[in-house]
């Protein structure tokens, strides 16, 4: 490599950095992705505690892995809280119409679709790690009042899939927004693909239903749930879907018109 294309490479990476700050900075100069986390919070801290006082989960549940697991995959169950987050930093500026600024600070539309990707991951690693804290938290809090000792060996797995649940979603929100657009018609596709396609291809033909994407994010969240795939598995396959969201992002946001 000649001393040319080495600058070359650190002005594109040097770029790209300053295209994830921008986008970042933009994600954090309003207040909807705190209330959103915070209300991440909430309605983990609502569900699972939930299932414990109305005695879905017992303190023998509690004190077999399947139990708690089924206490802690709450967590990532929150989740499409941070794809919808996703959306939002991609379609929101279709919405505003902020997109031709982008384009215009960021011709190469593949770079700057790659930084707000970028981004959306960085986004969702730190949503991750607040709500797989609050997970454990709320577990640990859970099984003291149930005198019941947690096992601290399947709760950090469990939090560590909750952790990666997070991340990817916020980046598969990134890349939905960027192709569909509408946020709302976005929000709307991910709310019925995850929680009613997915479940009525998965009951049409069982085999298939553990390999797409929520059925994957369950697996990588460690919850308890028969065929599944394993926790790693159920990793490298959300993460896939995750990547293939991404590449269809960037080409069709370079090949289709702005207007």
């Amino acid at each position: 490599m000649t001393a040319q294309d080495g600058r070359t490479g650190t002005a594109g990476t040097g770029a790209t950095t300053a295209l994830v700050r921008a986008e970042l900075l933009k994600l954090t100069s309003v207040r909807t992705p705190r209330w959103v986390l915070l209300a991440q919070v909430a309605l983990l801290a609502l569900a699972a505690s939930g299932a414990v006082v109305s005695g879905a989960l017992t303190a023998q549940d509690l004190a077999r892995p399947d139990g708690l697991r089924r206490l802690l995959e709450h967590g990532g169950v929150v989740g499409i809280l941070s794809l919808a987050v996703g959306i939002t930093l991609s379609a929101g500026e279709f919405r505003h119409g902020t997109v031709v600024d982008t384009f215009l600070t960021e011709p190469r539309r593949v770079r700057a679709t790659v930084s707000k990707l970028l981004a959306g991951l960085v986004a969702g690693l730190v949503a991750g790690v607040v709500v797989a804290t609050a997970t454990l938290a709320i577990g640990a809090f859970w099984c003291r009042e149930r005198g019941v000792t947690m096992d601290w060996s399947v709760a950090w797995r469990s939090g560590a899939g909750v952790l990666g649940w997070q991340a990817l979603y916020t980046v598969i929100g990134v890349a939905l927004g960027a192709v569909v657009r509408a946020q709302a018609t976005a929000v709307v596709a991910a709310v019925v693909w995850l929680f009613v396609a997915e479940t009525a291809i998965a009951q049409l033909a069982d085999p298939v239903g553990r390999w797409l994407p929520a059925t994957a994010a369950a697996a990588l969240g460690n919850a308890p749930d028969g065929g599944l795939l394993p926790q790693a598995g159920g990793g490298l396959v959300l993460l896939a879907w995750t990547l293939a969201a991404g590449v269809t992002a960037a080409v069709v946001t370079a090949r289709r018109d702005l207007t």
